[in-house]
């Protein structure tokens, strides 16, 4: 991993925020490729923070802004 990659969340964090990054792509119908093209991410990045391999927080944003999509955090 580099060294921007986010160290501090469990895998069920990056899992979970894998998967949204994940049906965020998937609603719109676009394929790792043309998100990959389009972002300038590799596609390699992309696929592993889908995963929930690790998420490095400049492709995070990317993807966010994207999608046009923000994160918020919450405690419960």
């Amino acid at each position: 991993m580099s060294n921007k990659s986010c160290c501090f969340m469990d895998k069920e964090t990056l899992r979970e925020i894998g998967y949204e990054l994940w049906k965020l792509r998937k609603q719109r119908g676009m394929y790792l490729k043309s998100v990959s093209v389009q972002t300038k991410l590799p596609e390699r990045v992309i696929e592993g923070m889908e995963i929930g391999k690790f998420i490095q927080y400049t492709a995070f944003r990317r993807l966010t802004e994207f999608y046009g999509k923000k994160m918020r955090i919450s405690f419960e």
